[in-house]
C-alpha cells in the first residue's frame, strides 16, 4: 500500500531511485512474506471452525437419536385399548403396570339443576318488592337479596356473586313469545354439589315464606321443620322442596319452573368392586391412568381395557438414528478425504480428532451384548463404505414379538444411590426450637415455641405438644420450597432423619448451637445417579466423550478459537510494524531526496563556474 503518494514528490531529488515505488515493492514483498501466510492460516482456521460445527451438530442429532432409544421414557410409554361397549375412555401416563381392566356404568354423575318460568326480556324486573332468599350447597348457606329493580340478569349476577361460583347462575335464549329462562346449576357434579332453596322470614317479624321465589315460577310443598330453623348466618328459615309436576296445579303448571337434573355420583364396577365417585372423570383410582365415564351400560354390557407397552415411534427412532449416522459419516468422509491424482484434501484430512471418530463409533456399532447380540439381529447392518442399512421387515418383528430382548439391548436404567443425614440424639422438645435450618442452599425458618398449643390456643399436654412440636418442624422441612427430593422424619429413638432421592446430595449448614438442639452438623453427603446397562450405553458414553462438555472435539473446538485469536493478533501486530517500518523508510528517504537534490544544484554550480572558466581561458 502507498504511503501518502499525492502529498509527496519523493524521488524529484534522487532521480527516482529513492521513488515511493521502490516502498511500494519492497512493503508488498515483505507484506507476502510476514503477513500473507498468517491470513492464510486464519481462513483456514474458520473453514476448520465452519466445518467442525457441521460435524458436531450431526453428532448431536446422532446422540438424540440414540438417547431416545436408551432412555427409560421410551419403554415406559403406555397403549390403553378399550374394547365392547366403550361406556369408559382411558387415557394412562408413562410407567403404569401393564393390566387389564372390566369397566361397566351404573350411572353417571350429574349436576343439580333448575330452570325458572319463562320471562319476555332479560332486563325485565323479577320481584314486585323486596325479596331474600337462600341457597344451600356442600354444607355453606348463601342468601341473595334483591329487590323490585332487580332484573332477570341482574339476578343471575347476584346468585353468582353470593355463592362463590359453587351455583352457576345463567339465561338461556330458548325461543318462544317469552324466550328466557334462567338456568340455576351447580358447579360441580355428584350428591355432595345437591342445591337447597330457603326463605327467609322478615326482618319485621312473621315467619318464612316461600313466595319471593315463586317469581322465578318454582313451587315449593310445606317444609319439613316444623320449629324455627337457622341457617349459618343466623337467620331464621324454611327449608323448602319443590313441588313434584304432578302436584302442581293447573294455574301453576302454565308457567313453572322445574329441575332439569338431580345432583348425583357416577357409579360403576371395576374388576367387580362397586366404585363411587362424584365425577365421571376419575384420576384417583389406579394411579397414572385416567377414566372418563361416557354412558350407562345396558345389562350385561361391559367396557375391557387392555394397558399395554406402547411401541408407537419406536421404528420411527431407528429410523431417525440411522439416517443422522450416515449424513454424519458422510459428512466426516468428505471432511477427512484426500486425491492423491490432484493432490486436494479434506478440511480435516489427518485431523486426528476427526479421524479418530469412525473408528471409535464402529467399535461400538461392529460390537456384541453380553448375551450374544447385535445390531445385525435388530435389522440394522454396517455396509462396506461405512454406512447403516435397516432392515424394516427384521426389525418390526423383533419390536413386536420380541420386545423384551430389543429392551434390553437397546435400553439403559438409572440407578441412584440415595444419602441420608440421621441426628446424633434426641431432640428435647421441653424448650422453644428457634433458628435457620439450612439444607441444599434452602434456609428454614424453625419457630416453635416452648409453650406449645392447639389451634383453640388451649395448652397441650407433654405428650401431645410432643408431637406437635415433631409435627410442626417436619411440615416447616416439608414446605420449604426448592426441597422436593428431601423428606423428613423421625426414627423410633427421636432422632430427625433427612432422606434424598433420585440421587439428590444432602448439604446441612447453619449455627452451630441450633444445629445441636436438632442433633446435626454441618455436613454434605453426595448422592449418586448411575446409568447402567443397554448396548447403547457405550455408544453414547462415546458421544459424551466427542462433544460432551469435556469432550475432545469440545476441546478441539476451543482450541481452534484460541488459535484463531492468537493468528489474528499476530496479523495486526505484523502489519502494525510493517506499516511502522515503512513510514519511518519514507520519512528517511525524504531527508535523503532533500540532500542529494542539494548536493546536485550545487554540483550543477560548481560545473557552470568550471565550464564559464574554461569558457575564458580560450
Amino acid at each position: 500500500m502507498a504511503i501518502n503518494t499525492e502529498k509527496s514528490q519523493l524521488g524529484v531529488g534522487s532521480g527516482n531511485i529513492l521513488s515511493w515505488d521502490t516502498i511500494d515493492k519492497l512493503k508488498e514483498a515483505d507484506t507476502k512474506a510476514m503477513v500473507k501466510p498468517l491470513e492464510t492460516k486464519i481462513q483456514d482456521n474458520l473453514t476448520k471452525q465452519k466445518d467442525l460445527t457441521a460435524i458436531t451438530t450431526l453428532l448431536s442429532t446422532f446422540k438424540g437419536s440414540v438417547s431416545n432409544l436408551t432412555g427409560d421414557n421410551t419403554y415406559l410409554k403406555r397403549d390403553a385399548n378399550a374394547t365392547g361397549s366403550n361406556s369408559v375412555s382411558v387415557s394412562v401416563s408413562a410407567g403404569v403396570a401393564e393390566q387389564n381392566m372390566n369397566l361397566s356404568v351404573q350411572q353417571l354423575a350429574s349436576q343439580d339443576s333448575f330452570q325458572s318460568k319463562t320471562f319476555g326480556s332479560r332486563t325485565e324486573s323479577v320481584f314486585d318488592t323486596d325479596v331474600s332468599f337462600g341457597i344451600s350447597i356442600g354444607g355453606k348457606d348463601y342468601v341473595i337479596n334483591a329487590d323490585s329493580t332487580t332484573t332477570l340478569e341482574q339476578l343471575a349476577e347476584k346468585i353468582n356473586e353470593a355463592t362463590e361460583g359453587k351455583v352457576q347462575a345463567k339465561i338461556l335464549n330458548v325461543g318462544g313469545d317469552e324466550p328466557f329462562r334462567m338456568i340455576i346449576q351447580s358447579a360441580q357434579t355428584g350428591e355432595a354439589n345437591k342445591i337447597d332453596f330457603y326463605s327467609i322470614q322478615s326482618t319485621t317479624g312473621g315467619s318464612a315464606t316461600n313466595t319471593s321465589l315463586k317469581a322465578l315460577g318454582f313451587y315449593f310443598d310445606k317444609a319439613s321443620n316444623t320449629t324455627d330453623d337457622k341457617d349459618s348466618h343466623g337467620n331464621t328459615i324454611m327449608r323448602l322442596t319443590l313441588k313434584q309436576p304432578d302436584k302442581l296445579s293447573e294455574e301453576e303448571k302454565k308457567n313453572a319452573g322445574s329441575q332439569i337434573s338431580t345432583a348425583q355420583d357416577a357409579k360403576f364396577k371395576y374388576n367387580g368392586i362397586d366404585i363411587t365417585r362424584s365425577s365421571n372423570t376419575i384420576d384417583d383410582l389406579i394411579l397414572g391412568v385416567n377414566l372418563t365415564l361416557n354412558k350407562v351400560d345396558k345389562d350385561g354390557e361391559t367396557t375391557n381395557v387392555n394397558i399395554t407397552q406402547s411401541t408407537e415411534g419406536i421404528m420411527e427412532d431407528i429410523k431417525a438414528m440411522v439416517e443422522s449416522y450416515n449424513s454424519l459419516m458422510n459428512n466426516i468422509n468428505e471432511a477427512t478425504k484426500y486425491d492423491s491424482e490432484t493432490g486436494l484434501a479434506g478440511t480435516f484430512q489427518g485431523v486426528r480428532e476427526i479421524t479418530s471418530i469412525t473408528t471409535e463409533l464402529n467399535k461400538i456399532i461392529n460390537g456384541v451384548s453380553k448375551d450374544g447380540k447385535s445390531l445385525a439381529d435388530f435389522g440394522i447392518t454396517l455396509t462396506k463404505d461405512g454406512l447403516l442399512t435397516l432392515d424394516s421387515s427384521i426389525l418390526n418383528d423383533m419390536i413386536n414379538t420380541k420386545f423384551d430382548e430389543f429392551k434390553n439391548f437397546f435400553s439403559s436404567e438409572t440407578k441412584f444411590t440415595n444419602v441420608t443425614a440421621v441426628g446424633d440424639k434426641k431432640i428435647e422438645w421441653n424448650d422453644e426450637l428457634k433458628g435457620k435450618l439450612t439444607i441444599n442452599g434452602v434456609e428454614i425458618d424453625i419457630n416453635i415455641e416452648k409453650d406449645f398449643k392447639d389451634k383453640d390456643g388451649k395448652p397441650l399436654t407433654n405428650g401431645e405438644a410432643e408431637k406437635a412440636k415433631k409435627n410442626a418442624l417436619l411440615k416447616a422441612i416439608a414446605n420449604a420450597s426448592g426441597l422436593s427430593d428431601i423428606s423428613a422424619s423421625f426414627d423410633k429413638d427421636g432422632k430427625l432423619v433427612l432422606k434424598g432421592s433420585g440421587g439428590t446430595d444432602i448439604e446441612i449448614k447453619g449455627s452451630s448451637d441450633f444445629l445441636e438442639k436438632l442433633g446435626l452438623k454441618e455436613q454434605k453427603l453426595d448422592g449418586k445417579t448411575e446409568i447402567i446397562g443397554g448396548f447403547f450405553k457405550g455408544l453414547n458414553d462415546t458421544l459424551n466423550g466427542l462433544i460432551g462438555s469435556e469432550g475432545s472435539l469440545t476441546a478441539y473446538e476451543e482450541s481452534l478459537t484460541s488459535s484463531h485469536k492468537s493468528l489474528t493478533a499476530s496479523k495486526e501486530q505484523r502489519q502494525k510494524e510493517l506499516d511502522a517500518k515503512y513510514t519511518t523508510m519514507a520519512e528517511k528517504w525524504s531527508q535523503y531526496d532533500t540532500i542529494i537534490a542539494k548536493l546536485e544544484a550545487q554540483m550543477n554550480t560548481v560545473n557552470s563556474m568550471i565550464e564559464a572558466a574554461n569558457n575564458a581561458n580560450k
